[in-house]
């Protein structure tokens, strides 16, 4: 017994065991497994505005098996950031509202500064599509009166409806987040993007609209894809971080 506890130790000293990360209170457990991705080509789903716009570059959908990890439940406010960056002062910031203007380069950098990292895109639509695999956090038809889809921000969890069925809030709505992935084609895809490559970071999620007309409902699908520079700092983005449950796993990109 006691030499089948010294291989145990000497083993796991070499960094072939791994205990499970704790979550903290404000997180919630994804699981792991398969889910399905992006949009059947074969949907009415329209080509929004311009190849930029377009839902092409959600297709095809397929299927992707991730590790289980832990999702931040609700988008880094204010208040949490400016224990980050003591000295930050963002438009239109308040200590309860999720934090806006922040470049990915920023967010990376709290999230790692709290042990966490950015979600990678699968991880954030798994967490949204919820275990049916939702167009929206709540099913498949839109209810612009689930999400804060309005002109300005508000504190998490203000829109009940806008939970995924694994328990995570504002994914719709109020601001849209950075991810960890940069902007590629998915696998199989006959889209061609010029910038698709290491240009640009995926953003994910609908969030608020200063005015009324740039307010497509298309923009909120939670398969929507949008893109930007991580130096990039916009009045609509924020973000939330997420941690792997087992810290020797890396999250697939």
């Amino acid at each position: 017994m006691k030499r089948l506890i010294l291989l145990f130790l000497v083993v796991c000293s070499l960094g072939s065991c791994s205990e499970p990360v704790e979550p903290e209170s404000d997180m919630v457990l994804i699981p792991a497994g398969p889910f399905t991705m992006g949009l059947d080509p074969a949907e009415e789903i329209p080509s929004f505005v311009s190849d930029r716009t377009s839902s092409k570059n959600a297709q095809p959908q397929h299927e992707i098996t991730l590790d289980a990890f832990y999702m931040d439940i609700h988008e880094v406010s204010y208040g949490e950031f400016l224990r980050f960056k003591l000295k930050a002062r963002y438009t239109e910031g308040r200590l309860a509202h999720p934090v806006q203007g922040i470049s990915w380069f920023e967010a990376d950098a709290y999230c790692l500064w709290l042990g966490k990292r950015l979600p990678t895109e699968p991880e954030w639509e798994k967490a949204a599509r919820g275990l049916k695999g939702n167009l929206y956090v709540w099913g498949n038809e839109f209810k612009r009166e689930n999400a804060n889809f309005g002109k300005s921000v508000q504190p998490s969890a203000k829109r009940p409806r806008d939970l995924s069925d694994l328990g995570v809030y504002d994914l719709n709505g109020n601001v849209s987040e950075w991810t960890a992935s940069w902007y590629q084609p998915y696998p199989g895809s006959t889209f061609k993007d010029p910038n698709f490559g290491g240009k640009y970071k995926v953003i994910r999620g609908g969030a608020i609209n200063k005015r009324e007309h740039g307010f497509l409902k298309e923009f909120a699908l939670l398969p929507y894809r949008n893109f930007a520079p991580p130096q990039m700092r916009s009045w609509d983005t924020g973000f939330r971080c997420a941690r792997s449950a087992s810290p020797s796993l890396k999250p697939k990109s």
